[in-house]
């Protein structure tokens, strides 16, 4: 085992988005084993490198679900971005149909102004809801949305497509299934871009040949590594990609079903503490024990 990669939420983090010191504990023992780590998540490099540094780690990320991969000096070694008028047309289409989205480079996330009224009035017209909450649940789980690092509030995103940068993804979030079910839909044949799913209320748009997958074997290149030689950790369906090309590959126990079924192993949950349990597993199998000579 030369690299360990790991998802972010629902994985690495707790059901809470919160960071486990055990898990931080684990990719630490590793890299004093010699072995690389590296996030693969669809945060933006931003938020991820804010969360990485409180945390005292320094991995490899690819971010924005593959979008941006870079190393753990902060050099970006790849960037593949949406292109601008297929961003236009796709949030002119989730605008019109209110659904709450964002539009995301690897260190911004522009979110409307409005963030707060869009998601409460999406829950409070839900005809089918995606997951049962309660008003409470749902305003801890907006408070932690939108008070994430890097996040940017505006009024109008026709303004931040004329900005000189590169948009990696487009993530749209409803709580009512029938909305859900069509954006997905849509979004699943939508020509110049890739569909991508990371958690039940959520579905994301990239670039057709961006992914975890193909992100996760360019950083291995670039490293020298084997994909043999590299355990992956994920929970979801836009991490099947980079667990299908690797040599040990992992579902934490609340992981989807069909991203179980493709795994070799199955951890704790993330709740659990799965991924600290996992790499101090293989991290024990990798001691090779010392034989005693004979007198």
């Amino acid at each position: 085992m030369k690299l360990i990669v790991s998802d972010l939420d629902g994985t690495f983090l707790n059901s809470r988005h919160e960071v486990i010191q055990e898990n931080v504990e684990a990719l630490k023992a590793a890299q004093r084993e010699g072995v690389d780590i590296a996030i693969a998540t669809g945060r933006n490099y931003g938020n991820v490198l804010a969360l990485c540094q409180r945390a005292g780690l320094r991995p490899h990320v690819i971010s924005n679900n593959g979008a941006f991969v870079y190393d753990k000096d902060g050099k970006l070694i790849k960037s593949i971005g949406l292109d601008k008028g297929r961003v236009k047309e796709a949030l002119d289409w989730l605008e019109y149909r209110n659904y709450f989205y964002t539009l995301c480079t690897d260190h911004s996330i522009y979110m409307p102004a409005d963030a707060h009224a869009i998601l409460t009035s999406d829950y409070a017209n839900a005809t089918n809801l995606v997951r049962q909450m309660t008003p409470e649940d749902l305003k801890e789980g907006i408070d932690i949305f939108l008070t994430l690092d890097s996040t940017v509030f505006v009024n109008d995103f026709h303004e931040i497509l004329k900005q000189d940068v590169t948009f990696g993804n487009i993530s749209a979030i409803t709580l009512d299934y029938d909305k859900l079910r069509q954006g997905r839909e849509y979004f699943s044949n939508y020509d110049g871009m890739s569909m991508t799913i990371a958690g039940k209320d959520i579905f994301e748009m990239i670039h057709p040949s961006v992914s975890k997958g193909n992100a996760l074997e360019y950083l291995a290149a670039h490293l020298d590594v084997s994909l043999e030689d590299v355990m992956a950790i994920g929970d979801n369906y836009n991490d099947i990609s980079m667990l299908k090309r690797v040599g040990i590959s992992v579902a934490v126990a609340n992981a989807e079903d069909d991203v179980k079924k493709i795994c070799r192993h199955v951890s704790l949950s993330n709740d659990d503490k799965g991924v600290a349990h996992m790499i101090h597993k293989m991290l024990g199998r990798m001691v090779v024990p010392v034989c005693k000579r004979r007198a």
